[in-house]
């Protein structure tokens, strides 16, 4: 069975040690305040973009990326948005992830989730996308204790 591989692009309010920590659960992470270029970025909708030219999920605690309006989900290269303090819910970060792929994916091919927002809060997961069908945005929550 192929083995999906998380692509992720932390911007600079993502702590070292949850990117060391997703590393270390075999996350492929390009942290911003590694690179040079990157790090002096300071302007959000850049590293949206970034994000998404190289085809890398945005992992972040801003939540304006959440505001269609502003970010318009059509447009997103796949937002996980950490809305919480709560260190457990970073712990679990890695699980989470698979396990929500794992229900959204059942197949052996890895899938990209352009247009799609998630927002992790302290309880539950919300699920932001376009609908394929009725082509209107959608949400969808989930209780965490059901992903860990």
């Amino acid at each position: 069975m192929k083995k999906y591989k998380w692509r992720l692009y932390a911007d600079h309010n993502i702590e070292k040690e949850l990117v060391y920590d997703l590393r270390s659960s075999g996350f492929n992470v390009l942290w911003v305040i590694e690179d040079k270029y990157l790090e002096q970025q300071k302007d959000d909708s850049f590293h949206y973009q970034m994000a998404r030219k190289l085809r890398r999920y945005l992992l972040t605690k801003d939540n304006d990326f959440w505001d269609d309006h502003i970010y318009p989900i059509q447009n997103s290269p796949g937002v996980i948005i950490l809305a919480t303090t709560d260190v457990s819910v970073s712990k679990y970060l890695p699980v989470i992830l698979r396990n929500l792929m794992r229900d959204y994916n059942p197949d052996i091919e890895s899938v990209y989730l352009y247009g799609i927002k998630i927002k992790i809060g302290a309880e539950e997961l919300i699920i932001k996308m376009i609908d394929s069908d009725t082509q209107k945005i959608s949400t969808e929550k989930w209780n965490l204790k059901d992903l860990i």
